[in-house]
């Protein structure tokens, strides 16, 4: 019986795409190794540290970042790492190798990110590169080069956490050895059964057999060449032949037994080929014969058909061994071959007793011819598609297992899976084949300017380029590269601009060197520069795609069978195929997609208690594509509008009833102008086999809500690798944008339907369009946060912010760019265990209980407000005041959230912002919270309920709030403003400090601890900003202790004022005060303190004693001003005897004569005058009772530190002595400076 090639049309699950860019800065090693065997040739280690390249052309891209030949390694063992990719680079000259683990036992710190680039000295042969490993810690690679050198590399798995174990000579690890075999054949392909038994076929038809024993290196390997023993084969190997059974690959001549595809049988005691020649041959390698041969479709050809079914030798994946232990009873394993004959046949081959050759080896299911499925079934179609890989294995006992398989059409692909039963394949090839969907972010829909978007086009598209995980660094650098070559423009001059400025900057040069053609008159419109800017984005767009299309060429497939995990490999990257979620199921198929598989989803109705049939599938499917369709009819305008209107509207305190809301919606974005009869009527016609909008229920939209995540499954003891993390993103990315999509399509169907459906038709239908517009809304909020996330990207940073909900190690993010999604949520989930089902499920599942515990998890509590709260807090403790500004729109009107917003105030130097802020949360924030349940913190308890609080306010703002600050919070308004006040404090805004401290005062008791604190910080505060009144309050209401320590920082801060001193005597001051005051003024550190200050740097020395004795005079201390003012008196006496013989200046008159000039001394003399009498006068006033008993005396230093007294008398004569010097002076009666010449004073 022939089976007709099926047609699989259900997505069952979907692919999600990584690049292969480093993970950490300075991880790449590039390792040459020598040229050949003894040669001395130095080994080189370089660490790139660099960050990714830029290339001039596509073609020195494709040669540095694309592989020509690239797959990923399992190993046997479950341990860390066990997957192993490795890529073909540099022209087949450098081999490339690296962990793709996804998660790893919690108790493994380090993670496996370095990636090993080893140049080899000639070019690698296609098939040239086989990996194998014993289950220890080293990994053996095996390269067969075109100078046939075999390469042994024994790379120990710790070279893939760091380099140090490959700091030794090159020698040490790396052998070479070159077979003699390799004299009169040429290799072909190199397989690898263990790490000391290789297989390499031959271009002549033989098999050569590698083994060595245990313990050696690789420099030696013993040979044994296998042939089907005709006397034909041995010439063969002698004479170069050349005819229609031969083929030519690889710059050698294939003879037609040679083996274009090797495996070894489970035992390793048979090697299973699939020769040119369209044959499967069975070895047994004890016994060096063939024991089994056969056409792969079971035909007799004769020799002059042979080159009619010559297989291609680059389509090597056309045979794979597999086990199914109890299956069938007797098989002990089974082979699977694909030919491309006769329309493509798949057939499986049960092997018993392979010795037995056709007695031990049959087809299994002979009848049936295995088509693979038609990717394309229009019979109009030309397009031509071929298997270029597949993959089998998993299940138990034949039960359950999975068909992967992977099918190309130039550049295009499609993957298949097929879950079958092996001894029922037949019933589930037909109709139970299931597709993988392939769209990714780099496919999404470019950017389309709308006329009404205030943003230039560069910001957009530089969204839309930039996103994460859309395009590789090197894609968009080369891909500008190519754009500046074609438009003739130089390179930007500034080695540090980014790659963004660069990327603005070439666009808009070539625009305005257009723009200077124009009519220097007329100038450029608006318009036309928008649509000019449009167009060259979307040229630049498009080498980016074309780079983009070249670097997800597939390659091959892969399978971990163990652990069921496929994954596709690319030229460029590579994808993790997982299963659908609900609703990503519903919205990538179609509903007769569903038809044809009931059984295979369900989604039942949400409404308890409903006697209502299950929602199916098909039905979602039906409404999901119908909204599609109606939104794939606005503009760009339209939907511009719509998008930013809801964005608004989304996150403000709903003010209206929601009809209202739903009326103004429709109003302002205009849909009475859009929406055109066309659109409506295909929209009725989508709509129809629900019964179009009157078939509408609640339970269809609802039910597509339900299935969205809302739920977490339990952990394990796994943790995310960073590529796991970068996987479980670009998941999280995928399926944020397809559900936000879908619920934005249905919301604008619900505002339709409610102001434009008839009210007779939607009077009797059972779709309340209030409450599903209230669910949608809440979810598009919801999804909008998240989408944030995804979206946004801080660099540099060196260590995640740490959730305090969980108790996941700290995990080190290196020098990549990270999105706040995978710094602050993603590395709290734990990945699924393997052990329940097959891994491509239950990575689909960890991503949904990634978005879920965005929302708090399994935390019922915790509130969507918290979360975004806790969210703003980790980007303000982070420092990105960028993307807290950017995130602020988000963030609730709750007082915990406005608090916050007044730290994002404070940090962006917008003090007064900042104060409001603080003042509306006072109230609830110094109130007493109610604690939920959200850490085990909580659970266990800690203390008093004011520890409680403080503990609570810590983790829930991500330890932005140190214990101790947070122990402010929620302890009362006075225990609140004074924590406003430290704020500001400590950002150094005395002014809204003293503003707060203030405030707290009001709400302390007199004379407690928390005043003093308070009085103090407004105290500083005060003298900060100049307001001495303020100052001094504070001062004098702080207890003697307090007051002691600040008076000379008051009485230091007064003195540097320009009116200090005379407020300074002008205050109230307390009797106690007086004392410490007199000797802070007379503290000579204080003095020069005031003298080197800048407000008074026009003040002389002299200035302090002044101020003193003033002072002391405002106190009625005469005896203390004048001897704070008779040191100065001192100083300008022995100033004027010093200089007394230089008092005057001669001058020689026109005449001859002489006269004197008292220009210089008379300022001297005035000081001098003021002194005197000042003393003279204090000293006058001094009275110590009775007249007759008045005694004008003061103490005086000399030389010495003693001290003297000094009476009024002598002042007096002092001065007296000065005022007759002087008038010796005016009378010319002084020496000439002879010896023995004075002053006649007579």
């Amino acid at each position: 019986m022939e089976t007709q090639a099926p047609s699989g049309s259900l997505y069952a699950f979907t692919e999600t795409r990584i690049d292969l860019e480093a993970l950490d800065q300075g991880s790449v090693v590039q390792v040459q190794l020598p040229a050949s065997r003894g040669s001395r040739t130095p080994r080189r280690i370089l660490s790139t540290t660099a960050g990714p390249a830029s290339f001039n052309n596509e073609e020195a891209y494709s040669r540095s970042c694309l592989a020509s030949a690239s797959s990923i390694y399992f190993s046997r063992l479950d341990k860390y790492p066990r997957n192993f990719l490795w890529r073909v680079l540099e022209n087949n000259k450098v081999l490339e190798l690296r962990a793709t683990d996804l998660r790893k036992p919690e108790d493994i710190k380090a993670e496996a990110t370095v990636i090993l680039q080893i140049g080899l000295p000639s070019a690698i042969r296609k098939g040239g590169v086989a990996l194998a490993d014993d289950g220890g810690d080293t990994l053996s690679v095996f390269v067969l080069t075109k100078s046939n050198d075999l390469f042994t590399i024994t790379i120990p798995n710790q070279s893939f956490y760091h380099v140090a174990s490959l700091e030794e000579d090159a020698g040490k690890w790396c052998k070479t050895f070159r077979p003699s075999s390799f004299v009169l054949s040429t290799p072909h392909r190199l397989v690898a059964g263990s790490p000391g038994q290789l297989v390499v076929a031959l271009a002549d038809g033989k098999l050569l057999t590698l083994n060595r024993k245990d313990g050696q290196d690789g420099s030696i390997w013993q040979e044994i060449s296998y042939h089907d023993g005709k006397w034909g084969s041995s010439l063969r190997g002698l004479i170069n032949w050349q005819g229609n059974n031969t083929v030519r690959y690889d710059g050698s001549i294939l003879d037609q037994n040679a083996a274009v595809a090797v495996d070894f049988s489970p035992s390793r005691t048979h090697l299973l080929t699939v020769s040119a020649n369209h044959t499967l041959k069975i070895r047994n390698l004890a016994r060096s014969s063939n024991v089994f041969s056969m056409d792969l479709l079971g035909q007799r050809r004769e020799p002059q058909d042979i080159s009619r079914v010559m297989l291609d030798p680059g389509s090597p994946e056309i045979l794979r061994v597999f086990e199914a232990d109890g299956a069938i009873a007797g098989d002990e394993y089974y082979a699977i071959t694909y030919s491309p004959h006769d329309g493509g046949q798949f057939k499986i081959w049960a092997v018993r007793d392979a010795d037995q050759g056709k007695l031990g080896v049959r087809f299994l299911h002979s009848d049936d011819a295995l088509k693979p499925p038609d990717p394309d079934p229009d019979p109009e179609s030309k397009t031509v598609w071929k298997v270029a890989d597949f993959k089998v294995g998993g299940g138990t006992q034949g039960s359950g297992m999975k068909f992967w398989l992977l099918m190309t059409s130039n550049k295009r692909y499609k993957i298949y899976n097929l879950s079958f039963d092996l001894v029922d394949l037949p019933a589930a090839w037909n109709d139970k084949w299931v597709l993988v969907a392939t769209e990714t972010l780099g496919q999404r829909q470019p950017p389309q300017i709308s006329l009404s978007d205030p943003r230039d086009a560069s910001e957009t598209w530089l969204d839309y380029l930039l996103y994460p995980g859309r395009y590789t660094r090197p894609i968009l650098e080369t891909a500008l590269s190519i754009y500046r070559s074609a438009r003739k423009l130089t390179s930007l001059d500034d080695t540090k601009a980014t790659l963004e400025e660069r990327l603005s900057s070439a666009i808009m040069a070539y625009v305005r060197s257009q723009s200077v053609k124009d009519d220097a008159d007329s100038g450029t419109p608006f318009a036309q520069y928008r649509e000019s800017m449009q167009q060259e984005w979307g040229l630049l767009h498009q080498e980016v795609q074309d780079l983009d299309r070249l670097t997800w060429q597939p390659l091959t497939l892969t399978f971990d069978e163990p652990f069921g995990v496929p994954c596709s490999v690319f030229a460029g990257g590579c994808s993790f195929i997982r299963g659908c979620g609900d609703v990503e199921a519903i919205a990538r198929n179609t509903s007769a997609a569903w038809q044809d598989l009931p059984e295979f989803f369900e989604v039942p109705s949400i409404e308890d208690g409903s006697e209502r049939m299950p929602t199916l599938p098909e039905e979602l499917s039906i409404l999901i594509e119908g909204a599609a369709s109606f939104r794939r009819t606005f503009s760009a305008t339209f939907k511009h509008d719509c998008h930013k209107f809801l964005s608004s509207e989304l996150w403000q305190d709903p003010a209206y009833s929601v009809a209202d809301r739903i009326s103004n919606y429709y109003e302002h974005c205009g849909f009475a102008e859009e929406v055109t009869d066309s659109a409506i009527d295909s929209l009725k016609e989508s709509l129809r086999p629900l019964g179009s909008f009157e078939g509408l229920t609640s339970d269809h939209f609802l039910a597509i809500i339900k299935r969205l995540p809302h739920s977490m499954t339990t952990g394990s003891s796994l943790v995310s690798t960073k590529l796991g993390l970068k996987v479980l993103v670009r998941g999280a990315q995928e399926m944020l944008n397809l559900h936000a999509q879908i619920l934005f399509d249905l919301l604008m169907v619900v505002v339709f339907i409610e102001l434009e459906a008839p009210e007779e038709v939607m009077s009797e239908s059972n779709l309340n369009t209030s409450n599903v517009f209230m669910a949608l809304s809440e979810q598009m909020q919801v999804y909008e946060f998240m989408q944030w996330l995804a979206s946004s990207v801080w660099a540099g940073q060196d260590e995640r912010p740490k959730n305090p909900n969980e108790n996941a190690t700290s995990t080190k993010q290196g020098g990549a760019s990270l999105t706040v999604l995978e710094s602050l949520f993603a590395a709290d989930v734990r990945p699924q265990p393997r052990e329940r089902r097959f891994q491509s499920g239950f990575l689909t599942d960890t991503i949904q209980d990634l978005l879920f515990h965005i929302l708090g998890g399994n935390y019922t509590s915790v509130t969507l407000d918290q979360v975004l709260v806790f969210v703003q807090c980790n980007l303000l403790k982070q420092g990105d005041i960028d993307l807290a500004s950017d995130f602020a729109q988000f963030l609730p009107t709750t007082a915990w959230s406005i608090y916050i917003r007044g730290r994002l105030h404070l940090k962006l130097g917008e003090r007064v912002e900042a104060a409001m802020c603080f003042k509306k949360a006072a109230y609830k924030m110094a109130a007493q919270p109610s604690f939920p349940q959200t850490n085990q913190r909580d659970r266990r308890g800690s203390g008093s309920e004011k520890n409680r609080a403080a503990q609570h306010y810590h983790d829930a703002s991500a330890e932005l709030l140190s214990l101790k600050e947070a122990g402010y919070l929620a302890k009362g308004l006075a225990k609140y403003y004074t924590h406003i006040t430290h704020l500001f404090q400590d950002a150094s805004y005395p002014s809204s400090a003293a503003d707060f401290a203030r405030l707290a005062i009001q709400f302390t008791s007199e004379s407690s601890e928390l005043q003093t604190i308070l009085l103090k910080s407004l105290f500083t505060s005060s003298l900060q900003t100049s307001d001495i009144q303020s100052a001094y309050t504070s001062l004098v209401r702080l207890p003697q202790k307090e007051q002691g320590e600040l008076l000379p920082e008051f009485v230091k801060a007064l003195l540097t004022l320009p009116h200090g001193p005379k407020e300074l005597l002008e205050l109230p001051w307390p009797a106690h005060f007086h004392a410490a005051i007199d000797e802070e003024l007379a503290n000579a550190r204080l003095h020069s303190q005031i003298i080197s200050h800048k407000p008074v740097a026009a003040s002389t020395q002299r200035d302090w004693r002044k101020i003193l004795a003033a002072w002391r005079l405002r106190h009625g201390d005469f005896r203390g001003a004048a001897a704070a003012l008779y040191p100065q008196l001192q100083s300008l006496v022995s100033l004027n005897q010093k200089g007394k013989e230089k008092a005057g200046v001669m001058s020689q008159s026109k005449t001859g004569g002489s006269r004197y000039s008292n220009e210089g001394t008379t300022k001297g003399n005035r000081g001098a005058d003021e002194a005197y009498l000042s003393v003279i006068n204090l000293m006058a006033c001094i009275d110590s009772g009775e007249p007759e008993k008045r005694e004008s005396w003061l103490l005086s230093k000399v030389d010495g530190g003693k001290r003297r007294v000094v009476t009024i008398e002598e002042v007096r004569k002092g001065w007296q002595r000065e005022l007759d010097r002087r008038s010796v002076v005016e009378g010319g009666r002084w020496g000439f400076g002879m010896a023995g010449d004075e002053m006649d004073l007579g």
